[in-house]
C-alpha cells in the first residue's frame, strides 16, 4: 500500500532547534495577543463548546490569548490549563486569579511539555495546530504530546481559519480537513467536522 502523502511531507524535518522549537516565539507580535479581541476562529470553536459536555470536564487551551477561553469557560468545568510562549499572556492570565485556571509558560513542540503538564484532558483547544511549526519532527512531537495528555474519547479542537494561517506564509504548512483525516493514518487519531470550520481529532476511547 503506498503511504498517503500529506502536504507538509515537503517541510523541512529537524529544524535542529530541540531547545526552543517553533517559529516566532519571541516576538511579541506573533505571540502576544493580550490586548486582542478574540480571533474569528477561536470564537467559533468556544462557541462549538458550548454544546459539549464540560460539566466536569478538563480542558487544556493551547495559545490563551486574552484568557477569554477561560473566563467564559471556568465556571463550567472542573480545570481549564493553559500554555503560552508570552510572558505578557501569562501575567494577564494569571492577574484574573481564576481558581481552576492554571497557565505555563511552555511551548507545546517542546521537550519539557511531558515534564510539565500533569493533567489529562476531555479537550484541547488550539486553533493553530501547525501555524508555528519549524519542521516535521516537532509537528509530531506535539501530536504525541497531546495523545499523551489526552483522556480516552479526549478531542483536539481547532478551526481551518486557523489551519490556513502561517507565520512565514508558507502553504507546506497549511492544513485542510483532508490533512487531518490522513493523520489518522499515522497517529491514533479520528477526524471529524463538529460544524463547517469547526474539525476534532479524537482520540481511542
Amino acid at each position: 500500500m503506498t503511504p498517503v502523502r500529506l502536504r507538509y511531507d515537503a517541510c523541512l524535518e529537524l529544524c535542529g532547534n530541540l531547545d526552543n522549537p517553533g517559529l516566532a516565539i519571541d516576538q511579541p507580535l506573533w505571540v502576544d495577543h493580550t490586548r486582542d479581541e478574540t480571533t474569528v476562529d477561536q470564537a467559533r470553536i468556544e462557541d462549538a463548546l458550548e454544546a459539549m459536555v464540560l460539566d466536569g470536564a478538563r480542558l487544556l487551551h493551547v495559545g490563551v490569548g486574552n484568557s477569554g477561553l477561560a473566563r467564559r469557560f471556568a465556571g463550567r468545568t472542573r480545570l481549564i490549563d493553559g500554555l503560552t510562549v508570552s510572558d505578557a499572556e501569562k501575567a494577564v492570565a494569571d492577574s484574573l486569579a481564576i481558581p481552576n485556571y492554571t497557565v505555563h509558560l511552555l511551548s507545546k513542540y517542546g521537550r519539557q511539555f511531558l515534564q510539565c503538564v500533569a493533567n489529562r484532558y476531555d479537550y484541547i483547544v488550539d486553533n493553530n495546530l501547525a501555524s508555528y511549526a519549524c519542521c516535521k519532527y516537532h509537528f509530531h512531537r506535539m501530536l504525541d504530546n497531546y495523545l499523551w495528555c489526552l483522556r480516552p474519547g479526549g478531542r483536539i479542537l481547532t478551526d481551518q481559519r486557523g489551519m490556513d494561517f502561517t507565520v512565514e506564509q508558507d502553504p507546506q504548512w497549511q492544513l485542510t480537513y483532508d490533512d487531518l483525516v490522513r493523520l489518522g493514518e499515522r497517529f491514533p487519531l479520528v477526524a471529524g467536522a463538529v460544524t463547517d470550520t469547526v474539525y476534532e481529532l479524537r482520540a481511542p476511547s
